[in-house]
């Protein structure tokens, strides 16, 4: 952000009307918001990358959360084809090999 009123200021320690001075600090304002009213400062910068560090965050918990809850169901999954695997075994055994 421009300072006119140390622009003027110094203009009008200079030697320049305070009219024109002030004149003069708003033109050079606006020609410097035009020129550069689009580029970033740094607390903006700072700003947007802590929120997106919050939203990366929030999101790696959910997933975390979300492969937490995979895990367990595979694991039931592979547990319980172990079982019927097991209980397949026993059964050919018992039929093939027992009288």
């Amino acid at each position: 952000m421009i300072d006119t009123l140390s622009i003027a200021s110094d203009l009008v320690a200079a030697g320049v009307a305070k009219p024109q001075a002030e004149a003069h600090a708003r033109a050079i304002a606006s020609a410097v918001g035009q020129q550069y009213g689009d580029l970033a400062t740094k607390d903006f910068v700072r700003s947007e990358i802590g929120a997106l560090r919050a939203e990366m965050n929030a999101e790696t918990s959910s997933i975390r959360a979300d492969m937490s809850t995979m895990e367990v169901r595979l694991v039931r999954w592979i547990v319980g084809a172990g079982f019927v695997y097991t209980g397949l075994l026993l059964a050919i055994i018992r039929f093939a090999f027992l009288p």
